[in-house]
């Protein structure tokens, strides 16, 4: 028993002396001065006085966050870097967009969905309009009130109308003078029995079954619109828009493309003209249901998802409609189906009966149920907004501090491998190798950092293709940074070098460079560490400036710098906000915190500034 009390000591013993060797303290108490100096070796008091200072922990914390955030976020956030949507550029930050006022839900007895936005009709006979768009569209927020009943409503990209039961048509969104979206054309006004607004055209039928066009196209192209591919003869009952067309369903089942637009959408398949009972388009095809309830897919033949109809759908179909890339259609149980490329959850349709009618916009769904109520599913918004090419600030923000974190640290470590080697190299040898790598480092001073930098990277960075430039970047900072470690190195090497351990290693026959790297350069590494340190935050500065002004790492592959390069103008400055505040708010987080640590490695590692 004695025995095992002893064993139990001695582990305690053990466990106290090893957590004492970590951290210095005795499991029984406080270590007086003298103690703590005989047991901590220099490394531990370097640690400790680090630890000591708050705004290097500031520091630390600052910059761990933001390396963590910018390499686990876009594993959840993939970047496309070839995807936009025009529909949704410059939005601000907002995650309102399908979020319908509390007041009229349960109420709303016709809509429509666009980009970022809905509108609705309510029982008593109001326009009401929700959700988040750019400044162009920002009239939309503001719908006229007609004072009539109203049958019919549509949304566009930048401009919305209503259709009354009298034939009249009131337009509002867009107010600038080169769409003139507002200038409905006097003569239809009492006449019209739909419409429907596109990205900056609106198509409406009239009475007599004509076609008629209004906004921002030349006249030419209007009549083109209006009259270019509807035969004589064929009446249109049904218009359909995406960002680039339109599209007429006629009364005999056949479907006619107006405007000049990509080929695949205009090539109507021959076999299915005349069966046609309702159609939906995309930016890049178009969907029909048949008279048989089945559906059928054309248009550009790059996006296979769209044409990966479900089987057990066919025959069932009542309505069908499409989004940005997918597709969703209601079918005879009152229930929802979606298909195509899941971005932003546009084909996570919820399970859903009971449905009467479908909105789809974009990569917003609505689903309209019989007792009033609607449930959406789909983009909800953009937490840091969008920029002028419709993508999102978030995902871009952190794939962007990804490549400009690794942009800087590439470059040091090319900076810190030259300047080690030859500071090393230069201060052990002296004589003849000292003054040639000297003068070396002196020509690489003088060249012009900033010049040379831009000039390099402007000639070859298309040689090597977007990530060979980025790779090409990362060398030349990395390059053309070394000289002042490389003076430092060889400094401190200079005085190492006639210390009694490189004596005595000297005498027991250590050969020279295992001598320079193995037992010099560790005594010296604490103050090249910091250097290194200060070199991160001024390797990703140089990239921002180079990406700002348009030499770096080109678009679209994101980094912070030219996140910034967007906001190059007052109307991004004044209006535009979140494109500059986030990167560069980014940028300063990383940058601060970079210097507090190198300034507490600095303190740390400098006996003088320990007060001691």
């Amino acid at each position: 028993m004695d025995d095992k009390k002893e064993i139990k000591a001695k582990k305690k013993s053990f466990f106290g002396m090893l957590m004492s060797m970590l951290f210095g303290e005795r499991l029984g108490g406080k270590m007086t001065l003298m103690e703590e100096e005989q047991v901590q070796s220099p490394f531990k008091t370097i640690v400790r006085e680090f630890f000591r200072r708050k705004l290097t922990i500031v520091g630390l914390i600052g910059f761990f966050s933001m390396l963590l955030a910018s390499t686990i976020i876009p594993f959840f956030f993939p970047l496309n870097v070839s995807d936009t949507d025009i529909g949704q550029f410059n939005q601000p930050p907002s995650m309102n967009m399908m979020r319908i006022p509390r007041a009229i839900r349960g109420d709303i007895v016709m809509m429509s969905a666009g980009p970022g936005y809905g509108v609705g009709v309510t029982s008593d006979n109001v326009v009401h309009v929700w959700g988040t768009v750019n400044t162009v569209a920002a009239p939309l927020l503001n719908p006229p009130q007609p004072g009539r009943p109203i049958k019919h409503v549509s949304a566009g990209e930048y401009h919305a109308l209503v259709v009354t039961e009298d034939g009249h048509v009131y337009v509002w969104g867009n107010e600038s003078p080169a769409f003139e979206i507002a200038n409905v054309p006097p003569e239809i006004q009492g006449r019209v029995v739909t419409a429907t607004a596109g990205m900056r055209i609106s198509v409406a039928i009239t009475d007599d079954g004509q076609l008629h066009a209004w906004g921002g196209i030349t006249l030419d192209r209007r009549d083109t619109a209006a009259t270019g591919r509807v035969p004589r003869g064929a009446v249109p009952v049904q218009v359909e828009a995406n960002s680039l067309t339109f599209g007429v369903l006629t009364d005999d089942g056949h479907v006619h493309v107006l405007i000049r637009t990509p080929r695949g959408i205009r090539d109507v398949p021959e076999e299915i003209q005349g069966r046609i009972i309702d159609l939906s388009m995309s930016d890049d095809n178009v969907i029909a249901l048949l008279d048989d309830n089945t559906v059928v897919v054309w248009g550009n033949p790059i996006n296979v998802d769209l044409y990966d109809i479900p089987a057990e759908i066919q025959g069932r179909v009542v309505n069908v409609n499409a989004g940005r890339g997918h597709f969703t259609v209601l079918l005879d149980n009152g229930s929802v189906v979606a298909w195509g490329r899941n971005e932003h959850g546009r084909t996570n349709v919820p399970n859903l009966s009971n449905v009467v009618s479908l909105e789809v916009a974009g990569d917003h769904n609505y689903a309209i149920l019989a007792d009033g109520s609607i449930q959406t599913w789909g983009l909800r918004g953009f937490p840091f907004g969008t920029d002028a090419q419709g993508r999102c600030v978030f995902t871009r923000l952190w794939h962007a501090g990804r490549y400009s974190l690794l942009i800087g640290m590439v470059a040091v470590m090319v900076q810190g491998t030259i300047g080690l080697l030859f500071g090393g190299l230069s201060g052990f040898y002296g004589g003849k190798v000292d003054m040639f790598l000297m003068r070396f480092a002196e020509v690489v001073s003088s060249l012009p950092f900033l010049p040379i930098a831009l000039i390099l990277n402007f000639r070859f960075r298309h040689v090597f293709g977007p990530i060979g430039g980025m790779m090409f970047l990362m060398a030349i900072l990395g390059v053309l940074s070394w000289p002042g470690l490389m003076r430092l190195v060889r400094a401190q090497i200079l005085q190492a070098r006639g210390s009694e351990y490189v004596l005595a290693a000297q005498a027991l026959g250590v050969k020279q460079l295992k001598l320079i790297f193995r037992h010099i350069m560790p005594n010296v590494a604490s103050t090249a560490i910091v250097l290194l340190t200060l070199a991160l935050a001024t390797s990703m500065l140089t990239e921002t400036a180079m990406s700002f002004i348009g030499f770096g790492v080109s678009e679209p592959t994101p980094t912070w710098g030219n996140m910034l390069n967007g906001a190059n103008n007052s109307i991004v400055l004044r209006q535009q906000w979140w494109r500059w505040v986030f990167p560069a708010i980014s940028l300063v987080t990383v940058a601060i915190s970079i210097n507090l640590i190198g300034d507490g490695l600095r303190e740390a590692t400098d006996p003088r500034a320990q007060g001691r």
